[in-house]
């Protein structure tokens, strides 16, 4: 009602078939459709993704969302760009047959490629909003599309993956599926009768089998919660739910305790995360299925705590100046903004202004068609904001110490890595710094899997500045909290160990890392050893940021993007040029690598970064007691 009124007060309740472009310049302008390389500094450069940071008005959706269902309407083939691998591919829109592997090329060798997900992802992306325009203005075109296209499904010899797995393709043709379904006013009689056979074939056919080997009555662990076989288990419930499948109570029933077990292992022990992109992909989907239940709101309740937790993550994490980003720590993928969509939901469901605060300053082209849905969905998207409170704040897979969210802002984030979830990496200690938009201080943010430099690069010693002992990097996640503060000089402090993160140390070893957030412009970082094999060799890998201009002064090293400056210094000792390179597989970032021995098998070794806001080349005061003041 909500919406339709919005939408009614926004066509002057008139029918109107033609979509109207956003003027140019406009902030609600979408963005090109020129390809961003699969490396998080590529979204940190990207100019036309650098709108001004302020909140968007109910106009500004509005007129986002005219200008995308004109895209979509003039559309007549969907062509899909895969980041990870640097393809782009063709596939004909009303798709009455399932692509097969003999017409899809082979990017990873000896790799049954995942082509049908990314295709799933546009296609969802597209029946959303020909769905939006034909139920909330009356638009009989886009509405006569959107069925064209759901009835071809029905010509699918199956609804899984290219190795037929159910999976992510299964989860989005059922999204999809079920939100054209939950209404049959106006249909198209035989178009109709086709979607709702697609319907029963993916539960009944594919979905059924799979649920019952899949998901037999056993106890959850956290490694069986992972993203993809719960997304296809929810959406595939919340579709049987809607076409009243004799298979729905079942499917909701173990989606249920799914969230149920969910729940407890994000706030227990477990500390379980699968980064902050992959649970936003998750919490997508959840939080549609659960928008449905006929007990929604006591689920919710149950729910709260630890929805919170995921809304301080995606919170806590995001860039300085840069709402739309998360620092690319584990496993990140800023292509991929589904957490604003689940965030959107439950900042309306729990009145929380800080986290509103947030996505009203998320540039409207980098939501998703369901999140600008729930935008005009949501009763309080345009009620009261509040800026959120900074300080240092454990999450389950980070620890984020910051001075706030604008541009100016600085923010230290430690690894934590401590959960099952395999595409995840071990990068307790990891450190990266934002400021002003950018990662200055970097991590690969992804796992590159073709074989080669870039995966060595993306997964290797040099891939996070935690210390590698003896040639020893991290190889478990195994990371533990020793102390967070707020110190009486007003610091914010975070201890880790990191000992049991590295296999073959030395019985009674211990490794420890120490972060201080000094003031608006220092972050001091200090590592000790102690316990460990004589002269044994420390080696230390920092990433900086791409295209950030780097200088040496006096045994500092110097960032710079022509406007300020970050220092980067180390105590004993200094940073030299030549420690400066590119590794092979680099798709940007250069490494800082610095090496250094422990003649006693201890010690304690220093890194220090200073922040300029206004661009200078007089090196910062060297010595640590100086800067710790």
């Amino acid at each position: 009602m909500i919406r339709s009124a919005l939408l009614g007060a926004w066509l002057g309740g008139a029918v109107v078939c033609a979509w109207i472009p956003c003027p140019s310049g406009a902030v609600a302008q979408s963005a090109p459709s020129a390809p961003l390389a699969y490396d998080a500094s590529a979204w940190e450069l990207a100019l036309e993704r650098r709108q001004p940071v302020r909140p968007w008005s109910r106009r500004d959706l509005q007129r986002e969302i005219r200008h995308r269902v004109t895209l979509e309407k003039a559309r007549h083939q969907m062509d899909v760009y895969y980041y990870r691998v640097g393809y782009t591919l063709s596939f004909p829109l009303g798709l009455n047959r399932r692509p097969t592997s003999a017409e899809l090329p082979v990017p990873i060798p000896q790799m049954n490629y995942p082509w049908l997900i990314w295709l799933s992802w546009d296609l969802e992306e597209r029946w959303r909003l020909l769905h939006l325009a034909w139920r909330e203005s009356g638009d009989r075109e886009a509405g006569l599309q959107l069925q064209r296209e759901l009835a071809a499904l029905a010509g699918w010899d199956q609804f899984g993956e290219a190795d037929g797995g159910i999976g992510l393709l299964t989860g989005h043709l059922a999204a999809s599926l079920a939100l054209a379904l939950c209404n049959p006013a106006g249909w198209q009689p035989e178009y109709l009768a086709s979607a709702r056979a697609a319907a029963r074939a993916l539960i009944d056919r594919d979905v059924w089998p799979w649920f019952q080997s899949a998901w037999p009555e056993q106890q959850l662990t956290p490694a069986r919660l992972a993203n993809i076989p719960v997304i296809a288990l929810a959406r595939s419930a919340q579709l049987a739910r809607i076409i009243g499948d004799p298979y729905a109570a079942a499917l909701e029933q173990r989606t249920r305790q799914v969230l149920d077990a969910w729940c407890r292992f994000r706030l227990g022990p477990e500390h379980h995360s699968e980064g902050t992109a992959y649970d936003g992909y998750l919490m997508d989907t959840l939080t549609e299925w659960l928008a449905g239940l006929p007990d929604g709101r006591q689920v919710l309740a149950e729910c709260r705590p630890a929805f919170r937790s995921l809304a301080d993550s995606w919170l806590r994490l995001s860039v300085p100046g840069r709402p739309d980003l998360a620092v690319p720590l584990g496993d990140v993928e800023p292509e991929m903004t589904f957490w604003a969509t689940a965030l959107l939901r439950m900042t309306d469901w729990y009145d929380w202004p800080d986290t509103r605060w947030l996505l009203r300053r998320v540039p409207l082209t980098r939501l998703r068609a369901a999140a600008l849905v729930s935008a005009l969905d949501c009763k309080s998207t345009f009620t009261r904001l509040s800026l959120p409170s900074c300080g240092p704040q454990e999450l389950p897979n980070a620890l984020s110490l910051r001075t706030g969210w604008e541009d100016d802002s600085l923010l230290a984030v430690v690894g934590l890595s401590r959960g099952v979830m395999g595409h995840l990496q071990a990068d307790s200690g990891q450190v990266i710094l934002g400021w002003h938009g950018r990662s200055w201080i970097t991590d690969p943010g992804y796992q590159q899997y073709r074989p080669g430099a870039e995966r060595e690069f993306t997964l290797g010693v040099e891939a996070h500045n935690a210390p590698v002992i003896g040639g020893l990097a991290q190889s478990q996640r195994a990371g533990e909290l020793a102390l967070l503060e707020t110190d009486a000089e007003g610091r914010q402090h975070v201890r880790v160990k990191l000992e049991r993160c590295y296999r073959g140390l030395p019985p009674g070893a211990s490794v420890e890392r120490e972060v201080w957030l000094t003031g608006r412009h220092r972050v001091m970082v200090r590592d000790s050893f102690a316990g460990l094999t004589n002269a044994v060799e420390i080696t230390t890998s920092w990433q900086g940021g791409t295209h950030f201009a780097w200088a040496f002064r006096q045994g500092w090293a110097r960032l710079s993007d022509g406007t300020r400056a970050l220092w980067a210094g180390t105590y004993p000792g200094s940073l030299e040029p030549w420690e400066l390179h590119r590794h092979p597989g680099s798709r940007g970032p250069l490494t800082l690598t610095h090496t250094t021995k422990l003649p006693e098998g201890k010690g304690v070794r220093w890194w220090i970064f200073v922040c300029e806001p206004a661009e200078g080349w007089e090196e910062p005061v060297h010595g640590v007691e100086a800067l710790k003041r």
